[in-house]
């Protein structure tokens, strides 16, 4: 496959992907989810199984530990999830959904 070639395929793939995640963001206000952005889908994601750390929330979304963080903070004052003590380490805060996350991460899959 050819440089250009690619570049086409992997435009044409993140458009797809953009156009996918922007279908569910409007599925999920459309089911009265307000406030909630993409971003949030994707933190949702790595929590909905048992939760996970700022810092494995971090490495999954691709940022800083500050930014993740940040989003956490931000979840917890929508309701959306709940820091627990982790049930493994003392030191750590385990980050995970509350009632009202999972209705969303159910409506993210309508």
């Amino acid at each position: 496959m050819q440089n250009s070639d690619a570049m086409a395929l992997t435009a044409a793939l993140l458009a797809a992907a953009g156009g996918l995640t922007q279908r569910i963001h409007e599925g999920v206000v459309a089911r009265g989810f307000e406030g909630v952005r993409p971003a949030h889908g994707f933190a949702f994601t790595r929590l909905a199984p048992d939760g996970a750390t700022v810092t494995d929330l971090a490495a999954h979304l691709g940022t800083t530990k500050q930014a993740a963080s940040q989003l956490v903070e931000e979840l917890v004052r929508k309701g959306y999830v709940e820091r627990r003590p982790h049930p493994a380490d003392a030191r750590a805060r385990l980050v995970v959904l509350t009632e009202a996350g999972w209705a969303c991460t159910r409506a993210a899959e309508e």
